[in-house]
């Protein structure tokens, strides 16, 4: 029962972040992820009018964090959208962007003048000042205020929990978001005991994520988000790149990483093709965050008839 209840946990926490992430990458026909290069009209009005679409007490963070970079660069568009609100939903979203830009005063005209008053509460963290750590949320955040202006050091703040991290938990985020960046979950075929390795290594007492192990689902979702938009922004993936080099600490754990994922996608095409026990065994003790350089060694591929004449 203990054992179900902690894979019940698990999973709960991966549909969470494939939940946020996949939110990031798909909002009006994709338009927003290149609105700042765009800046076309036609994406707002189907991202304003996509918000009405969004379940109740679901907060859409890369959604937050694109208006609120958007009215704290802009104020001719945020008084465009400000003075033609169209529903509840919308009202409720600006009012966080701007608490979340620092327009404090805006924000709490803004309230009085659509009902609300009682949404306004502390002092919360500004856009300008979100690191993420342990909430995956907060790298959504950066997301959606890069691709509101373009802005690299949105992106540079969502690497920086990558690279201030140990090294153990750099490689397992690293390994973590490389598999969800290709599959979106366990390569076909294979178990889903990744998550499971990383709540047992990083703890989840009482059936809850421990500190640490938010902080590693929070780097793996980061390097998933960064290395998918990399694929289809050009900018992006030229930041990545420079970020990774200029620290050559991260520069060899990623290159590492990388170099076991080919192998990994490798093994898993030879493993689908003959169920092989010692490629499964390779295959598992990756998946179970192993070192990643046992599978780098020769001896892990299987040898051709010809090689063991």
């Amino acid at each position: 029962m203990r054992r179900r209840s902690k894979i019940f946990v698990v999973f709960a926490i991966v549909a969470s972040l494939v939940g946020v992430a996949r939110q990031a990458f798909a909002q009006s026909d994709d338009c927003m992820s290149i609105f700042y290069r765009t800046k076309d009209a036609g994406c707002l009005d189907r991202l304003v009018a996509s918000l009405d679409r969004t379940p109740p007490g679901i907060e859409n963070g890369a959604i937050i964090g694109f208006f609120a970079a958007l009215f704290d660069s802009s104020p001719q568009m945020r008084r465009t959208l400000l003075d033609a609100v169209h529903s509840n939903r919308a009202a409720a979203t600006y009012f966080i962007a701007l608490s979340k830009a620092g327009l404090a005063d805006e924000a709490r005209r803004f309230a009085s003048a659509h009902g609300l008053e009682g949404a306004i509460s502390g002092n919360p963290t500004l856009l300008k000042d979100v690191r993420p750590v342990s909430v995956p949320l907060d790298n959504d955040l950066l997301i959606g205020a890069y691709m509101a202006t373009g802005d690299l050091s949105y992106v540079d703040h969502i690497l920086e929990n990558l690279r201030d991290s140990r090294d153990g938990m750099a490689a397992d985020a690293i390994r973590m978001g490389l598999l969800m960046g290709k599959f979106g979950g366990p390569a076909p075929g294979r178990p889903n005991i990744m998550t499971i390795a990383a709540c047992r290594k990083y703890g989840c007492p009482r059936n809850q994520p421990s500190e640490d192990m938010m902080r590693e689902m929070t780097i793996a979702s980061a390097v998933w988000a960064v290395g998918s938009l990399a694929k289809n922004d050009v900018a992006i993936k030229q930041e990545l790149d420079r970020f990774v080099r200029a620290d050559l600490r991260l520069s060899a754990i990623y290159e590492t990483e990388q170099n076991a994922f080919a192998r990994y996608l490798t093994l898993v095409t030879l493993w689908s093709a003959n169920k092989d026990s010692s490629l499964d065994e390779a295959l598992m003790d990756y998946e179970r965050l192993g070192a990643a350089d046992a599978l780098l060694k020769p001896d892990r591929l299987p040898q051709s008839p010809d090689d063991k004449k």
